[in-house]
């Protein structure tokens, strides 16, 4: 096997044709003609995660967020591109790809809140692109027994939310940072679960009347680690695959 045979296993997952114009996804570090026999799966390519790579023996580094997203102007030795060169190890990144994907990280977690919420068998897209979901519940609910689920099935520490005088029958889901959708999806959903609302996007909630619940984009996205691994080990049997899922460096005191 080589790294694009990894390539093409994480094409056929999520397509990364589908990225968006301001993504960039794909092979952003090394060759596809290098051998790769293992691979490591982890949310973020930081340090720590370039070294654990490394010590396991790992030829390939999937990751969902880009590794390079803007222009490098300097390459620091403390830089994860750098040691991902140092060390010959090659870095494919699935971003807004694993987001629109089917079976990619909103359907997952639609998947996870159904174990918690009584739901239709079939979604919706949230957005044009495919980028977010929405679940339909056969009875509302208040938003707080929506967040409840949320922070169960995510093993959020925290949840931040507001809730609407208006019971949750659709919820929009968009994994990460999705709320700038809000405006997009009032009329069509009575609330939002996203992560990283900035303050201005509580008050937009409170106007449009829509509940908008808060999990972390930490929470809302590592779930693609173990999703990912197994995955790419059904695709290919004979690589052998890792995970390195990195606590969230946030502390909440």
């Amino acid at each position: 096997m080589n790294v694009q045979d990894i390539y093409m296993a994480m094409d056929r997952i999520a397509p990364f044709s589908t990225q968006e114009p301001w993504d960039n996804s794909g092979l952003l570090v090394g060759s596809p003609q290098c051998p790769a026999s293992r691979v490591l799966v982890t949310l973020d390519i930081s340090v720590d995660a370039v070294e654990a790579a490394h010590q396991q023996g790992c030829d390939v580094i999937v990751s969902h967020h880009p590794v390079i997203f803007s222009p490098l102007k300097r390459l620091a030795c403390e830089s994860p591109v750098y040691r991902l060169a140092k060390y010959g190890i090659a870095a494919i990144c699935s971003h807004t790809p694993l987001d629109i994907a089917e079976g990619g990280i909103n359907d997952s977690i639609v998947s996870r809140l159904r174990t918690k919420l009584d739901a239709a068998a079939e979604t919706e897209l949230l957005d044009a692109a495919g980028c977010g979901r929405i679940l339909t519940l056969r009875e509302p609910v208040d938003a707080q027994a929506v967040a409840a689920a949320a922070k169960a099935v995510l093993h959020c520490p925290v949840i931040r939310c507001f809730r609407s005088e208006t019971p949750v029958r659709r919820l929009g889901i968009c994994s990460g940072s999705g709320a700038s959708m809000l405006e997009e999806t009032a009329g069509r959903c009575d609330a939002l679960l996203t992560g990283d609302v900035k303050h201005d996007r509580w008050y937009k909630a409170q106007e449009l009347g829509m509940s908008l619940i808060d999990c972390g984009h930490y929470w809302t996205e590592v779930l693609m680690v173990e999703d990912v691994a197994a995955r790419l080990k059904e695709a290919l049997p004979p690589l052998e695959v890792v995970t390195f899922r990195q606590d969230n460096m946030v502390q909440y005191l």
